[in-house]
């Protein structure tokens, strides 16, 4: 095959691949079915609204508690987005994080390099993180993705200078999302493994690392301080550790341990054994790599909230030379890759696809966008409580709480996903009062509440209706409502 035809089909490649999980969210839309995007929705509109940042529980029947929004930043640029494109702000920012983690894949794969190899790690990572919604989390991965690429750059001694772009990199990344904490731990361990080879002369290390330590630990120690310069100082590393070290994440969604239950987990698991097989074969290997695959591993195998750090690690590991010192020129059948124009056409032509689909594939109406939601939230049922005025205070599922907040303001919560709002001992009650583990008179939030929304499918969803004190007022597929008995209600409504 000729050179053009070469590139002709790279370009194909390479298109599809930075594509490719955009266009999966312009076709399915699952961007409208993330269950915490909501508060982050309603928060950011109270900021752009009040001009302030949140110091209590808003929307929150715990509103007297001091909560602290840490994803401020996140919050606020949603809300912006709202207002000019309405709901389809959510699949644009899913379409726009899949791609950014697609191109920065590729990149630490070593794609400029080994082309095909960085396609295949692109189209993993998408799939790998395909369960990710719009959340402040993904602005993390490619956050995270950046660093590792500037750092791999700096231990090549091929963008040393790079290393003083890092604490502007940590001053946005730690108004965007505390996961900043994991982008601090990396470079810490970073320096630490570059101050080992040299002190040590590690037998596997082969060139110990001759860079200047006193620039590394002064954009170090920058680094550190910009992570820091946000509106509530180092509360987002209190936070990040209590909640790692919070018993009841056995019971939270995604924040437990592994369960290899579905394919994509396999999946993981061979990327990581991929990894360390990798670096294992190679004669000599950096500590740098090895401190980050095995810490990166032992994270995700903790709790799955953390995969997408162990995705991007064993991604940047795999990139042959990502921490090797020794260059290689690119080319492609002996004729230079002109990779400059060549990365910048495709991430050009990769936008443009993503800004067709959107446009053909994204409903523009409101209504159209609601009946989607309405598949996996309760829509309905706040109508009904909305328009029936039913009595506060409310009682709700916290799998809902986030969405009742955005939907139906004018009804505090009783709980939602938020973490560092509600106390250990609030959240506990919770759990046992909807598994039936303690009766419902003993949690005060159910006890005392005058309406109920529950999951119909739940437990306490199917006994609360033929419990003496209740009276059923609504129910369809997705949810039942539930008055005291003796409240002004209508007679039940089903649908």
């Amino acid at each position: 095959m000729s050179i053009f035809g070469q590139l002709f089909l790279r370009s194909i490649a390479l298109g599809i691949a930075f594509s490719a999980g955009a266009v999966v969210e312009a076709y399915r839309l699952t961007s409208l079915q993330g269950l915490e995007i909501w508060r982050h929705l309603q928060v950011g509109s109270w900021i752009l609204g009040k001009m302030a940042l949140p110091r209590f529980g808003l929307f929150s029947q715990s509103g007297n508690l001091t909560w602290r929004d840490v994803n401020w930043g996140y919050d606020l640029l949603t809300a912006a987005g709202y207002r000019i494109l309405d709901l389809r702000v959510l699949p644009v920012q899913l379409m726009f994080f899949r791609f950014s983690i697609a191109v920065v894949a590729f990149l630490l794969a070593g794609g400029r390099r080994h082309f095909w190899r960085g396609t295949f790690f692109s189209l993993a990572a998408q799939y790998l993180l395909g369960k990710m919604g719009p959340e402040p989390a993904f602005c993390s991965v490619i956050l995270f993705g950046i660093e590792l690429l500037v750092l791999g750059g700096i231990h090549r001694r091929q963008g040393a200078r790079m290393v003083y772009a890092l604490p502007l990199l940590f001053l946005m990344w730690a108004n965007l999302d505390e996961g900043v904490v994991y982008g601090i731990a990396a470079y810490a361990l970073f320096f630490s493994a570059l101050w080992i080879e040299r002190r040590t002369r590690w037998a596997y290390v082969s060139n110990p690392s001759s860079l200047p330590f006193q620039k590394l630990a002064i954009a170090g120690i920058a680094s550190a301080v910009a992570s820091l310069l946000n509106p509530y100082g180092y509360y987002p590393y209190v936070l990040f550790f209590d909640n790692q070290r919070d018993v009841l994440n056995v019971n939270l969604s995604g924040h437990g341990a592994m369960g290899f239950h579905s394919p994509r987990d396999y999946a993981f698991l061979l990327l990581i054994m991929a990894a360390f097989l990798i670096l294992g074969r190679r004669h000599s290997f950096s500590l740098v790599a090895l401190g980050l695959l095995v810490g990166s591993a032992a994270l995700a195998f903790r709790s799955e909230q953390c995969m997408w750090v162990a995705v991007m690690a064993s991604i940047a590991v795999m990139g042959e030379k990502t921490w090797s010192k020794a260059p290689n020129p690119v080319s492609l059948k002996n004729h230079v890759w002109p990779w400059n124009w060549f990365a910048s056409s495709m991430a050009l032509a990769g936008v443009l696809m993503m800004c067709v689909f959107f446009l053909l594939r994204v409903p523009d109406s409101h209504q159209v966008l609601m009946g989607r939601v309405a598949r996996q939230f309760p829509q309905a049922a706040c109508d009904y409580i909305r328009q029936h005025n039913l009595p506060k205070p409310l009682f709700n599922s916290q799998r809902w709480g986030s969405f009742l907040m955005w939907y139906l303001p004018e009804y505090p919560v009783s709980i939602d996903g938020r973490r560092g709002l509600y106390s250990e001992q609030d959240e506990n009650n919770y759990a046992k009062a909807m598994k039936a583990d303690i009766p419902y008179q003993r949690y005060a939030p159910m006890r005392q509440a005058q309406t109920l929304l529950l999951e119909k499918s739940s437990l306490m969803g199917e006994a609360m209706r033929d419990v003496t004190g209740f009276q059923l007022v609504y129910e369809d597929d997705l949810a039942v409502v539930l008055l005291h008995q003796g409240k002004e209600a209508k007679p039940a409504i089903s649908q």
